[in-house]
């Protein structure tokens, strides 16, 4: 009996490890392959495409599915046949649900999806008989994962920076990643704010907002170019801006009202761009 319940885990455990080394590999190499190996757009859409969900909690399920499906066919060519079906078919489907009656949407995402989910199966079966390889390999291939998506490779070169109590100004021989600028908001307060950048070298750039409570408001100051947020509760709002092998200089200018409908009495002084 402990010999059998002893090859009943072997098998438990090669059977888990080369699911999860498959998904580590299709998560990984589909951010190498769409990021260019870039590790900070590897790390931007492991935030911003739901990567995780798709690949270490759909595909994982979809092959454990598939397999006791299958469980009880003998090995023959049919049932490799129905499998790679299957999997081609697992590939689509999540387009199809997340775009109905969007069918070009639903080839460029399924011809992607298939193509995950056959080296998902492919991988699964070469590390299923690599156990007990296959079991450091899922750990290690996690971990990889895990590091790419909270860490922060952003690279600059020669940055310098100035703020004060209304502004924030940078420049940089060259930028690539994000920076985020923290500003203290207390419970009802707008902040408004603008951002003029100057890139001489053709890079890219962006900004955006985070913070817990945060909605936009719709009144638009001035010439239009203020962006306003009101916050719900006390709480830390961060401008987050993002450049792409830039270099030049930005700066950011910001005002706070303390009602956050628009009523500007206990306005703050305004750093011009």
């Amino acid at each position: 009996m402990t010999l059998f319940n002893g090859f009943a885990w072997t098998r438990a455990a090669a059977y888990a490890s080369s699911k999860l080394a498959a998904a580590g590999t299709v998560f990984l190499g589909f951010l190498a392959l769409t990021a260019g190996l870039d590790l900070v757009e590897m790390a931007e859409l492991t935030r911003e495409f739901p990567l995780w969900a798709f690949v270490y909690g759909y595909a994982v399920l979809f092959a454990v599915v598939v397999d006791a499906a299958l469980w009880k066919l003998k090995r023959s060519p049919a049932k490799a046949a129905f499998t790679l079906l299957l999997y081609i078919l697992g590939g689509v489907l999540p387009f199809l649900a997340w775009y109905p009656s969007q069918w070009l949407w639903v080839l460029f995402g399924g011809f992607y999806g298939v193509a995950c989910s056959l080296t998902f199966l492919g991988a699964a079966l070469i590390y299923r008989a690599w156990w007990p390889y296959s079991g450091a390999a899922a750990v290690l291939l996690l971990a990889a994962s895990l590091y790419v998506s909270m860490a922060d490779f952003t690279v600059t070169e020669q940055w310098s920076e100035n703020r004060s109590a209304d502004g924030y100004q940078a420049k940089f021989d060259y930028f690539h990643g994000k920076k985020e600028i923290p500003i203290e908001l207390e419970r009802g307060q707008t902040l408004f704010y603008r951002i003029d950048w100057r890139i001489s070298n053709g890079g890219g750039y962006g900004y955006g907002l985070k913070g817990e409570g945060v909605s936009s408001t719709n009144d638009v100051q001035d010439d239009g170019e203020w962006m306003g947020y009101q916050v719900d509760e006390p709480s830390t709002v961060r401008i987050v801006v993002t450049g792409r092998r830039a270099q030049g200089e930005f700066a950011i200018a910001w005002r706070i009202t303390g009602d956050g409908g628009g009523n500007h009495r206990n306005e703050r002084a305004v750093t011009e761009l």
